[in-house]
């Protein structure tokens, strides 16, 4: 099994490194986004695979409207509003995908050419991750948990108003490349409760914490190879230990693409820190209130969504 998840983690990131060998990293970075959100995409929600290439599309929208503030809010609102809506299916945790490249390119604008090409790039990576999870990955078997119609419509309003706070509040402290925290409080926490609402929250505050220990810990790795290799040592834990096991693969999508966008942010200096805790304190309060609420008001058990 490890052997096998191993051979599909390294066939998943192989373009992106030739590229990158070849002396293109820039574009060798766009490639692996897409690769890896495509199939992410097509793992966890399948149906939805072939439309992958909205990835692609929402990075390139977000990164030209990133200065035109309206604009650029009111994509991500309605991407997260879909996130959430799709839970009636149990595809929402699929879809955080086309909602990392809306935050991703939110938060690196560019002139419409230069994000062109960075979006095709990025849909060149689209086409191979779909390829991928339509061929060597189709034993890569899912089972989506699903809420009711209700509870998918106060999750899909839940998220939308959550992520929204988030990102606005990264931008209001000046936080460089700081989509993850957006991002985070997107994929922790499920519109569905296996156990009590306190215990779900503490487990929500543990994960936020954990994940922000987890990007200063990453930030002491430059080296871009050895990024990369963390990054699929991640892959590699999702898809083995943390299979079909919500919880760890939404902890560990952030960190993944963290050290996949790589930047020049350093998320351990002590000046990015104290904005950071600030930022991470207000949007925490946020989300823990905000889904301490949903799963009090609609306490629903999910259920395995039918094939």
């Amino acid at each position: 099994m490890i052997l096998r998840v191993t051979g599909l983690v390294a066939l998943l990131l192989l373009p992106a490194a030739a590229t990158y060998l070849s002396g293109y990293p820039d574009v060798a970075r766009d490639l692996a986004l897409g690769s890896v959100l495509a199939f992410h995409l097509g793992v966890l929600a399948r149906p939805l695979a072939p439309f992958g290439f909205l990835i692609a599309g929402v990075y390139a929208a977000a990164a030209v409207t990133a200065n035109f503030t309206d604009g650029v809010a009111a994509l991500i609102v309605a991407t997260a509003a879909a996130t959430g809506a799709a839970s009636s299916l149990g595809y929402h945790r699929g879809l955080l995908a086309v909602l990392a490249a809306a935050l991703i390119g939110s938060f690196e604008p560019a002139m419409a050419g230069v994000a062109a090409l960075r979006g095709l790039a990025m849909f060149g990576g689209c086409v191979y991750g779909f390829l991928m999870v339509s061929t060597v990955a189709r034993g890569l078997v899912t089972h989506p948990v699903a809420v009711h119609s209700k509870t998918a419509l106060s999750y899909s309003v839940l998220l939308a108003v959550l992520v929204l706070v988030a990102w606005f509040t990264a931008h209001s402290a000046g936080l460089e490349q700081a989509w993850w925290l957006p991002l985070t409080v997107a994929a922790l926490g499920e519109p569905w409760l296996k156990s009590t609402p306190g215990k779900a929250v503490t487990r929500l505050a543990l994960a936020l914490a954990g994940t922000l220990l987890a990007l200063a810990v990453f930030d002491a790795i430059t080296e871009p190879v050895l990024r990369a290799a963390c990054a699929a040592v991640l892959l590699l834990a999702l898809m083995t230990f943390g299979r079909g096991r919500a919880d760890v693969q939404d902890f560990l999508l952030t960190p993944v693409l963290v050290l996949l966008v790589a930047g020049d942010t350093d998320y351990s200096s002590g000046v990015y820190l104290q904005g950071t805790l600030l930022a991470f304190a207000v949007v925490s309060t946020f989300t823990v209130l905000g889904k301490w609420v949903l799963w009090t008001l609609r306490p629903d058990m999910g259920h395995v969504a039918s094939a």
